[in-house]
This record gives C-alpha cells, sequence and structure tokens, in this order.
C-alpha cells in the first residue's frame, strides 16, 4: 500500500515538474530575398493599440518588451535610429486559457484499479514582433514566441522571449544561400 501511495506521490511531482519546465517555443518566417546584410539600423514603429490589446493598458508590460528587443538588437550589433532606421519593430500581445489534464491510473482496468485525474489551468502567452522595412513599409520578419504567464518573474520572461527572438533573427538573416 505505501509504494502505491508513494507512486501516486512521484506521478504527481512529476506532473507539476512537466508543468513548470514547459519552455518558450520560438517560431519565424522571414522573406528570404531581402539582402538583410544591408540592414543595420533600428526603431519602433508606432502602434495604435486598440481597447482589446493587452498592451493596451500594460505601459510597464509594453515598456519592458520594448525595452528587452532594444537590449538584445544592440547586443547583437544593431543600433538605434536617431533619423530614419533601416527597419522599425512593431510587436503584438495574445493570451489564451489553457487547461493540462494528467491522468494518473494504475492498477487492472474497471474496479480493481484506482483512478486519480488532475486538472490545472494555465494561461500562454504570445509575443508576435514584426520587423517590417521602412522603404518598402512591408514585414520582412516575423517571430513568435511562446510560454505560460506567470505574474511571478514575468521580466525575466520577456528578457527570454526577446533573447530567443533576436537569436532566431540573426540565425534566419545570416543563413548562406
Amino acid at each position: 500500500m505505501k509504494a502505491v501511495m508513494m507512486l501516486n506521490v512521484l506521478g504527481v511531482l512529476l506532473g507539476l515538474l512537466v508543468i513548470q519546465t514547459q519552455a518558450q517555443t520560438v517560431q519565424s518566417d522571414y522573406d528570404r530575398s531581402v539582402n538583410f546584410s544591408s540592414m543595420k539600423t533600428f526603431g519602433f514603429a508606432v502602434q495604435r493599440r486598440g481597447a482589446t490589446d493587452p498592451l493596451a493598458g500594460d505601459t510597464l508590460n509594453d515598456a519592458r518588451i520594448r525595452q528587452a528587443m532594444e537590449s538584445q538588437l544592440t547586443a547583437n550589433g544593431f543600433r538605434t535610429a536617431t533619423e530614419t532606421p533601416d527597419f522599425v519593430i512593431a510587436y503584438h500581445v495574445t493570451t489564451k486559457n489553457k487547461l493540462n489534464v494528467q491522468d494518473y491510473s494504475y492498477g487492472p482496468p474497471r474496479w480493481f484499479g484506482s483512478r486519480d485525474i488532475r486538472v490545472n489551468q494555465y494561461s500562454e502567452g504570445t509575443l508576435i514582433v514584426d520587423f517590417i522595412d521602412v522603404k518598402t513599409n512591408q514585414v520582412i520578419w516575423r517571430g513568435r514566441a511562446s510560454g505560460t504567464i506567470e505574474l511571478k518573474d514575468v521580466e525575466k520572461k520577456i528578457n527570454k522571449s526577446a533573447e530567443k527572438l533576436v537569436k532566431q533573427f540573426v540565425k534566419d538573416t545570416t543563413k548562406k544561400s
């Protein structure tokens, strides 16, 4: 009986670890016809945020995202433009409530076994970043970072997202054909 109880406890702990270690995922797409080697300076697009935009009333995280992107780009050799930049950055945030269902069943099926189902609700956030060519006003690169949202360490997660996005941008745009 103690072994069964220990298995239950280990199963629950493993399930919690899986939830906690869900890493941010990053995806990107870009215009392969653009000569990115000439893109050295950047700025931020003027964005009018609607009432349904999560950043409309959240100036704190809006500033964090902007600062994180600027910091990561300058760390990778790009410069903020004092006049006309080569590209501008626009970004958006979406959130979605999700469920994580864990089924911890053991023993023979039906009447003799035991079943323990755990449901955990969490929020997933996505940061979408567009790099727009100033000359053509076309999106030349788009990156998306997704991960769980928690008020704890939100600044750290924003910085990590920006780091991963800029790393992906550099990787995408320095590929040799």
